[in-house]
């Protein structure tokens, strides 16, 4: 009895076994799929990371590719936003298609790009600089997407990935 019961409960498991098998494990990837790069920007070494002298900051930073030897982009675009407000996007430098690009920016420039002056900034106010990609398939990759993240959090965490650089203002009394 006991033999038989061990015989029905092997031929159970291997009929289970086999039938939860398929041909293709692997889902379906939409059809209408296309391949984004990973825009890598840095600030550059021994260059300023804050404003503390509208005057004298020079913000110097690199735009490129994370994976230099992937399928490259048709252009970047650098652009900026001011205090995190993603609804107010403005370009830096359109057409980048070198990689890595040295971009040099002023106090100065950062605030005309948003209608002040370097007299109207004050500690606390926030400049993030970061590339749109537009890939030869049409596809626009903006890095300030107002209703979410382009990105996956996992992009953050790869070694030595940047996707913005940011300049805080911190004014000296």
């Amino acid at each position: 009895m006991n033999r038989i019961t061990t015989f029905i409960i092997l031929i159970l498991i291997s009929g289970a076994a086999i039938t939860g098998c398929k041909k293709d494990q692997n889902p379906k990837l939409p059809s209408d799929m296309k391949k984004g790069a990973i825009p890598l920007v840095k600030i550059d070494a021994g260059s300023n990371d804050s404003i503390f002298n509208v005057a004298t900051f020079q913000g110097k930073f690199s735009v490129g590719l994370y994976f230099a030897n992937d399928e490259r982009p048709k252009k970047m675009d650098v652009v900026v936003i001011f205090n995190g407000d993603k609804t107010k996007v403005k370009t830096l430098k359109a057409d980048v298609t070198t990689y890595p690009t040295s971009i040099t920016v002023t106090a100065e420039q950062l605030a005309a790009l948003f209608g002040i002056t370097v007299g109207n900034l004050k500690t606390g106010d926030v400049f993030k600089i970061g590339a749109d990609v537009y890939m030869n398939s049409g596809l626009v990759v903006p890095i300030f997407n107002p209703f979410g993240n382009s990105y996956t959090a996992e992009v953050n965490s790869y070694a030595g990935s940047s996707l913005n650089v940011t300049y805080p203002v911190k004014l000296k009394p």
